[in-house]
């Protein structure tokens, strides 16, 4: 393998190289270099490249062309010239750590249920997508299996067998392929044709923790994260729970039941509130006087079924009653009329007081911003 140009197939851990350029092409404010070889991992299979220095240039984006290995960076490099590479190091093992971890979940996936990851995402989290279906159950066990292949410690084996080699071999793979072929294997695990980089053995991947799945197309879709992300999410959860159970007073293993607790005493109280909010409307009705043409009552936040209830009873006592909801310059409001059509008049009313809505000849709807002032000015000319 010493004609190998992919450095990071060789040595995966290479934080640094030395080499040659190629050739250095303008790209606009950029430049695309080639070199002889590379440490640098081009995006490609659901992982994103490596990004790093050659020289005192960053490399910004690494890309597989048909050309070769294409380096963007931020300034040129003299075709010829000697080079020295330094890749960011904290950036590639992270996504060691993510990529060998997913190949775990897939592979266990694999061997349990038959299924196929048909989808691979490596960005803030790991996205997979697998054609069939599984239930949180299934799922916390397979995140059960795979930390235990974490704590085996595991040898992640690089294989290039040959083409008769490769007919032996029962692997995972999305697509047909010829060629040299490089074969991932986690013992007890997974088997799977992979150009991605990987750590060396499961005990630096860390923690493998599942974080979500939902339905897609007919199968699933599984959000995950390893090591130092999965570590940083259950700092940060635990954080959030903790600062819940100091405010609800409950034990931190207890936190969704004082939660519920507490929404259900909401929900109660809510309850509460509207029925005494249309007892007091119910009061404020009667003290309006029978046949007036056109009342206007501002109320402070009601919901919109007592709004529009609202503005049915005041319409027993006028022509055209007008509810309006919120505060400031903020409202909801609700127009029903015996004598005006408000359809028509709906477009008038809404450009005057900075609204939107409409609704029937009989009734509108919306919301307003504008002030009370401005309200009562503008509804008095043009429904009065």
């Amino acid at each position: 393998m010493s004609d190998f140009k992919e450095l990071y197939d060789l040595n995966p851990y290479m934080q640094e190289f030395d080499t040659h350029v190629l050739s250095c092409t303008p790209k606009g404010n950029l430049y695309e270099i080639i070199l002889e070889e590379t440490a640098f991992y081009p995006k490609g299979g659901g992982q994103p490249c490596d990004e790093g220095m050659l020289n005192d240039v960053s490399v910004i984006d690494v890309q597989q062309k048909a050309e070769g290995i294409v380096h963007t960076c931020t300034g040129p490099l003299e075709a010829g010239s000697a080079v020295h590479g330094q890749i960011d190091w904290n950036r590639r093992f992270d996504f060691m750590q993510n990529h060998s971890g997913e190949h775990i979940v897939s592979g266990l996936i694999h061997q349990l249920y038959g299924y196929d990851n048909v989808g691979f995402h490596m960005g803030e989290v790991i996205q997979i997508d697998f054609d069939g279906p599984l239930n949180e159950e299934q799922l916390r066990d397979i995140e059960t299996r795979a930390n235990q292949i974490v704590m085996k410690n595991e040898e992640i084996i690089a294989l290039f067998p040959d083409e008769e080699e490769l007919k032996t071999i029962d692997y995972r793979s999305k697509k047909e392929l010829s060629g040299v072929v490089r074969i991932i294997e986690i013992p007890g695990a997974d088997v799977c044709a992979c150009c991605g980089t990987h750590v060396k053995r499961t005990g630096e991947i860390g923690l493998i923790k599942l974080l979500s799945f939902q339905k897609h197309k007919k199968g699933i879709r599984v959000e995950m994260v390893c090591g130092l992300r999965a570590l940083g999410y259950v700092q940060k959860a635990m954080s959030e729970n903790h600062a819940v159970s100091v405010m609800l007073s409950a034990k931190e293993t207890e936190t969704s039941a004082a939660v519920d607790a507490l929404l259900k005493a909401s929900a109660l109280k809510d309850v509460r509130i509207r029925e005494v909010s249309e007892k007091l409307l119910k009061y404020k009705l009667s003290e309006y006087e029978e046949g007036q043409k056109l009342i206007i009552d501002f109320e402070d936040e009601l919901d919109r079924n007592v709004l529009r209830r609202h503005g049915n009873d005041l319409a027993e006592k006028a022509e055209t009653a007008a509810v309006l909801s919120g505060s400031e310059n903020h409202w909801n409001y609700f127009i029903i009329s015996k004598t005006v059509d408000l359809k028509s008049k709906a477009k008038e009313i809404n450009e005057a007081l900075s609204g939107r809505g409409g609704g029937s000849k009989e009734m509108i709807q919306g919301s307003f911003s504008a002030s009370e002032k401005e309200i009562e000015e503008a509804l008095g000319r043009i429904l009065s």
